[in-house]
């Protein structure tokens, strides 16, 4: 039973309060703490040095609560120390930065995306420009280039080239290599694929591989036309480590390569590849055991420079549920370890750089940010390994919370009450599903998404109650347009109860659905679903999760979606 006089570690609250005023009372001797503590802001940074240059990918996946409410309520034990954080706030991104290079990490390599022209998620970035402490980090674009295909071309190319120029490659914040600035491809092969069938439409065949040349011999000529020495590329890479397909990296024009997170792909490497059933279920122990095995086939390919990659685990439940890969089992001590050999595998190598994969992206498990979970443990791991431990010792770990500021959360989560949407210059409460959909937001009085999977649900909103015995079927009208369907995909909705959750122990509940076939001509269709043959359609409903088409990259327009009596 709990006691309200201690915490839920079993520390007195007594101890605890004693402990935090011990605290601040040393803090105001720490370096870099005294000259700002009655300032009310966040205390400056105090960098620490490495021999090497160490960066973290950074994903700025949380632009609104409902991001951190799947995490919040499926894995709530790994809350961020900063809270459920508005991740656009400068404030907040002052602590980032103070968190990060107090500790080493003195570049993060952000996730970013364009599609088009149309650009996402880049809320991060912007607060970056209006923190006050942003001179104290670099940082560089990872182009997320994971979309549809035929949307690369000559034209984009130049556009997003320009748009980088003219919006980042000139500040001091942004990240150099020789002078040039750096950007990391996600997907080599889309770049190709598309540049491929462009020429092809003109008369002309590329063969594999000069795609992507073409694309980087372009953009490398804008960026020195506009008077810069060119780009650093640096590919994300993932087809096997070997010396012939290093080779073609670099005849397209990549100059360094780097992976992700070998965490997921651990399994591959290690014994436990022989028993059966234990792919998307093993030990972090597994990643600890064979990392270094994955480093030593990057370097033994040669011919270009490789940034090893110090895996940070993974978990991403709060995504997808049953389907989840679940790396049990992290530790900060098996972490440390990782860093250890990291640290030995660069000295015997002659490497200068690491990151970090990745520092916060919390919906899939792979995290350091300091949490609830683990407090400052996993970044000291990056400190004291990697680090020069400064004469007068290392800058105090502080939180706002011991300062009195924040909290930083986002507001909660609105529950409309209402049974009908028309999307007249708003979502009207509906959120994108991140493995279901890369864009949801309203355009020409309709609600439109592109879907990024056809195994995962598109958007999802939760409701103020309703009882489900008043109304008998649920009406969408929506046009979907989709190059790849085959005439067998469907349409789903999916409910949960106030009795019944659509979510229970980690498992989506399949049986709270209600099917159809979907068509993807891009035509207005009216959907009935009748949702009152369904015997799971009872109590309280309180959260819906709509998924257009069980097909990636459909564009879906929803005029309008209502429940009938």
């Amino acid at each position: 039973m709990h006691d309200p006089g201690y915490h839920s570690h079993g520390i007195p609250i007594m101890t605890r309060k004693l402990v935090s005023l011990c605290t601040l009372l040393w803090l105001a001797a720490a370096p870099g703490f005294a000259a700002e503590r009655n300032v009310g802001y966040v205390p400056e940074p105090v960098p620490v040095r490495s021999d090497l240059d160490i960066a973290a990918f950074y994903y700025p996946g949380t632009d609104q609560m409902a991001e951190w409410d799947m995490v919040e309520t499926t894995l709530p034990q790994i809350k961020p120390l900063l809270g459920w954080y508005d991740e656009g706030n400068p404030e907040v991104i002052d602590w980032q930065i103070k968190w990060a290079v107090e500790h080493g990490i003195g570049t993060f390599f952000v996730d970013w995306y364009w599609d088009r022209g149309e650009r996402r998620l880049e809320h991060w970035v912007q607060g970056f420009y209006r923190a006050r402490y942003r001179s104290y980090l670099k940082w560089a674009i990872m182009w997320a280039n994971h979309n549809a295909p035929g949307a690369h071309s000559a034209d984009d190319i130049v556009a997003v080239t320009r748009f980088w120029i003219d919006h980042y490659f000139r500040t001091p914040e942004y990240y150099r290599i020789q002078d040039k600035p750096v950007v990391l491809i996600w997907m080599s092969e889309n770049l190709d694929n598309d540049f491929i069938l462009e020429a092809a439409t003109k008369g002309e065949t590329l063969p594999k591989g000069e795609g992507a040349k073409r694309a980087l011999s372009l953009s490398n000529q804008i960026a020195r036309d506009a008077g810069l020495q060119g780009i650093y590329f640096i590919e994300m890479f993932k087809r096997p480590y070997t010396k012939e397909n290093v080779q073609k990296s670099k005849d397209q024009g990549f100059r360094e390569t780097t992976t992700y997170n070998f965490s997921h792909v651990a399994w591959w490497h290690s014994k436990d590849r022989e028993t059966k059933g234990t792919k998307n279920h093993f030990s972090f122990q597994c990643v600890e055991e064979t990392v270094a095995k994955s480093w030593k086939e990057q370097a033994d390919a040669g011919v270009l420079p490789f940034i090893p990659v110090v895996p940070t685990g993974w978990n991403d439940q709060p995504r997808s549920f049953q389907k989840a890969t679940v790396i049990y089992g992290r530790t900060p001590e098996l972490f440390r370890s990782i860093c250890e050999q990291a640290r030995d595998f660069c000295r015997e190598y002659g490497i200068k750089r690491i990151v970090l994969g990745p520092l916060n992206e919390w919906q899939e498990g792979s995290y350091l940010e300091p949490n609830e979970e683990y407090g400052f443990a996993m970044v000291d791991a990056v400190r004291d390994v990697f680090c020069k431990k400064p004469e007068q010792g290392w800058p105090a770990n502080v939180t706002p919370k011991e300062l009195g500021l924040g909290p930083y959360d986002y507001p909660p989560m609105v529950h409309p009450a209402r049974t009908a949407w028309d999307f007249d210059g708003s979502t009207e409460g509906w959120y994108r599903q991140p493995y279901g959909a890369a864009v949801l937001r309203v355009r020409d009085g309709c609600l439109r998404l592109v879907t990024t999977r056809d195994d995962r649900t598109a958007m999802r909103i939760k409701i103020a109650p309703f009882l489900a015995s008043e109304y008998n079927s649920f009406i969408v009208r929506m046009r979907i347009a989709s190059a790849d369907a085959d005439g067998n995909e469907t349409t789903k909705l999916y409910w949960g109860t106030d009795r019944s959750a659509l979510v229970q122990d980690l498992v989506l509940q399949e049986d709270k659905t209600a099917t159809l076939p979907a068509k993807a001509d891009g035509e207005f269709h009216e959907y009935v679903f009748s949702v009152r043959d369904s015997a799971t359609w009872k109590d309280r409903i309180v959260e819906l999760w709509f998924d257009p088409i069980s097909r990636k990259h459909a564009v879906v327009d929803i005029d309008w979606m209502k429940f009938s009596k």
